[in-house]
């Protein structure tokens, strides 16, 4: 049974951000490479440039560190071990 969740680059940015706050890959950079991954695995684009939540309150939103927009995912759930360890070794 695939059970399908929502999930945007914000999300994967911010735990890759968090995770090493040094990382010089560019949020575009990292974004590409995520979909790349995503869509290889049957993931479908719901939305290219999404507000992200953050933005009315963060003051560090840059190319560098949090992402002002990012595209919406839908893929299985069932992935997003998988996925994290991809993320980890993208550090």
């Amino acid at each position: 049974m695939v059970s399908n969740i929502i999930m945007g680059n914000d999300e994967f940015i911010l735990y890759i951000r968090k995770k090493d706050q040094n990382c010089n890959i560019s949020n575009d950079q990292l974004g590409k490479m995520i979909w790349s991954w995503l869509r290889d695995r049957g993931a479908l684009k719901t939305e290219e440039d999404k507000p992200c939540l953050w933005v009315r309150f963060a003051d560090n939103t840059d190319e560098f560190n949090l992402p002002k927009t990012a595209a919406q995912f839908e893929f299985d759930r069932a992935l997003l071990p998988e996925l994290y360890d991809y993320l980890d070794s993208i550090l």
